[in-house]
Parts: structure tokens; C-alpha cells; sequence
């Protein structure tokens, strides 16, 4: 019996069954889509500011944000701030959320579509506000992770509960650098990593530090960020500022690690974390503009065969101990990073899309 030509390799049979599966796949997930009811999202702005103004005529936007894919549809708020979307199929590759602009200040939720239309939505919007005097700091946390001897240099971590008591939805900016949610730095500092969950807060560089450019609606919020900074000698002196104050805050590192003194806020008292001994100094009621210093002693220094190492291998040497930052976290100041990057992703658009330039 003569074989077709064409079927003589197997491989080429296995492509073709694969394209065929890949296609029936394809064409199944979007007969689904289509065969599923529309699903609707309705819901309604609130302010919360005393004396509020109208929440009429609004842009409201629905983000649709998958993958490698972003899609919105806009609707206008009517003379009760109440908004809805018709005709939404729901793809369960989507994340979907909302979100509006209101004096300057972006304001969103996720909306969950995966048991059908949602219950109503309420977002709360408040009116702006341009002045620092609605912000302090409640409390703020630093930990000496490491310090390494091949780059001397020491991992640190800050986490600072920034809070804003009043009405008013604090927006930076307006009145230059000096009005910006700011955060200082030794001097040196490198590989800053911050995490937030204010939406849509971007990070820029500013003297002696970092700047959070995001508004802050009123309610608690939680900024941590991770750096490096180096010394030269066994002892180096660690200078920290607090544009803001702090009502309550708190030095630690791990006994191994270095030592901790500090003329300014006191002695470091012994703490046990996870069966590990460490250090803690704390203290209450710092002010506004405050700069302290803190001596750390005991630093690991290089030795002649580090060097040779270093030299023949050009090997970079530098972390952040990811166990004592989840021994921190944890046992300390219970903090959780929920963050989903593609609802802050979406949400980050808003500015671009709804700018009115």
C-alpha cells in the first residue's frame, strides 16, 4: 500500500493536531463569551467632605485589564453621583475595576463579575485639600537587616503609617518640592524599593530622599520601602529626618548584625524575635522636621581574602535578608502588601486618560 506523501512525518501530524486543538480552544472560550448574559455594574459616588459639592456630570471609567491587554468604557454620573455599565461579558482573564477623578484625586475598587452582576458599588470621594497639616505620621519602623562586609554596606527597611484625620483628601504638589509626602534617606542610599497602596502614587527623587506624588484620601496607609547605604570603618553614624514627626517610632536590628546607640531617642533595650535576639530603641512624640542620629558599631569589615575574591571573581555581593524582613513584619508591625499590580496599573491610567490636556 503506497503512504500519502503528505503524512509521512509524524511531527508534521502532531503540528497539525495541535494548531486544530489550539483553534477549537480558541473558538470555545469565545463561544462562552458570547453565550453568557450581559452583565451590568451600577453604583454611585459619595462625599464625604463637609459641605460637599455636586457629583453631577462625572467621568466614571470602567477598566477592563488583562495580561497584555486594557480596554475601558466611560460613563457620565448623574445629579445623585449614581453611574451604570450595560452590556459588560464578563471574561474571567480580565480584572475589572472602577474608578473616577474628583479634584485631583483619584479614587477606584475592584468589582468582581465572577457570580454574575455585583451589588451596587459606593465609591467615596472628599473634597481636595493642598496643605501638610492634615498628615502626620502614626508610627515609624526601621530594621538593620544586614550589613555586608564584600560592599559595606547595610540593608535597611522602613515601614511609616501615614494618617490623615481630617475630611479632606490631602493632594501634593501644589506648592513645590516642600509639599510633597516626603521621606529621607542617608546619604548614599541605592536600590530603593517602595510599596504603597495609595492608588496611583508615583515615586520621584527629591533632595535627601524620596517623595510619594499621590494623594492621600483620610484613613491609614501604610508605606514601606527597602535601601541600601554604605559605611567606611567598623562605626558609621545613620542620620534620619522626619519632615512630618512620628507619633511613635521604633529602631531594631538583629544582635549579629551591628550595634544600636543613640543620644537622641535612648538606649536599645534586648527583644526576642523567633527565638533571635535583637535590639530595639524606641520612643514617642517626635516632632515635625526632627533629625536624629544613631551610632552603629560592630560593623563587618573586609578582609584581605574577601578582597582577592572580590578581585578575581568581580563578584557583587548584596541582599536584603528576606527572614528577618518577614520576622519584622510579622512579629512587629503587622503589615500587609496587598497590592494587585494590575489594578494599580489600571488605575495609574486614569491620569493620562482622563487628563484633561
Amino acid at each position: 500500500m503506497r503512504t500519502h506523501p503528505r503524512l509521512r512525518n509524524p511531527s508534521s501530524i502532531l503540528l497539525i493536531l495541535f494548531a486544530t486543538a489550539c483553534s477549537l480552544v480558541a473558538a470555545s472560550h469565545a463561544t462562552a463569551l458570547a453565550q453568557q448574559s450581559p452583565l451590568s455594574i451600577s453604583g454611585r459616588l459619595v462625599n464625604g467632605s463637609p459641605q460637599p459639592d455636586s457629583l453631577f456630570g462625572l467621568p466614571v471609567i470602567l477598566h477592563m485589564q488583562g495580561e497584555a491587554t486594557y480596554d475601558n468604557k466611560t460613563t457620565i454620573t448623574d445629579n445623585d453621583g449614581g453611574f451604570t455599565f450595560d452590556g459588560i461579558v464578563y471574561d474571567p482573564t480580565l480584572v475589572y475595576g472602577v474608578s473616577v477623578r474628583y479634584q485631583d484625586a483619584i479614587y477606584g475598587t475592584e468589582v468582581n463579575l465572577a457570580d454574575g452582576t455585583p451589588p451596587p458599588v459606593t465609591i467615596e470621594v472628599y473634597d481636595a485639600v493642598y496643605e501638610q497639616d492634615v498628615i502626620r505620621i502614626g508610627s515609624a519602623s526601621l530594621l538593620f537587616a544586614d550589613a555586608d562586609r564584600m560592599t559595606q554596606s547595610v540593608s535597611a527597611l522602613e515601614i511609616v503609617k501615614v494618617i490623615n484625620d481630617s475630611d479632606f483628601t490631602f493632594v501634593p504638589g501644589s506648592g513645590g518640592p516642600m509639599s510633597l509626602l516626603r521621606f529621607g534617606l542617608p546619604p548614599g542610599a541605592e536600590g530603593l524599593q517602595v510599596d504603597t497602596r495609595l492608588l496611583g502614587a508615583d515615586i520621584v527623587q527629591v533632595d535627601r530622599g524620596f517623595a510619594v506624588i499621590g494623594s492621600v484620601p483620610p484613613g491609614e496607609h501604610d508605606i514601606m520601602f527597602t535601601y541600601t547605604f554604605p559605611y567606611d570603618g567598623v562605626e558609621t553614624t545613620f542620620e534620619k529626618s522626619f519632615p512630618f514627626g512620628a507619633d511613635s517610632l521604633r529602631l531594631l536590628s538583629p544582635n549579629e548584625v551591628l550595634s544600636l546607640a543613640s543620644e537622641d531617642i535612648g538606649t536599645p533595650e534586648p527583644v526576642t524575635i523567633g527565638e533571635r535576639p535583637y535590639q530595639l530603641i524606641e520612643t514617642s512624640n517626635v516632632e515635625r522636621g526632627r533629625r536624629i542620629n544613631v551610632r552603629l558599631s560592630g560593623l563587618p569589615q573586609t578582609t584581605l581574602a574577601d578582597r582577592v575574591q572580590g578581585a578575581v571573581t568581580g563578584a557583587r555581593y548584596e541582599y536584603i535578608a528576606p527572614a528577618l524582613l518577614a520576622v519584622f513584619l510579622t512579629a512587629l508591625i503587622p503589615f500587609a502588601i496587598i497590592r494587585h499590580r494590575t489594578r494599580r496599573t489600571a488605575y495609574s491610567e486614569v491620569d493620562e486618560r482622563t487628563d484633561p490636556e
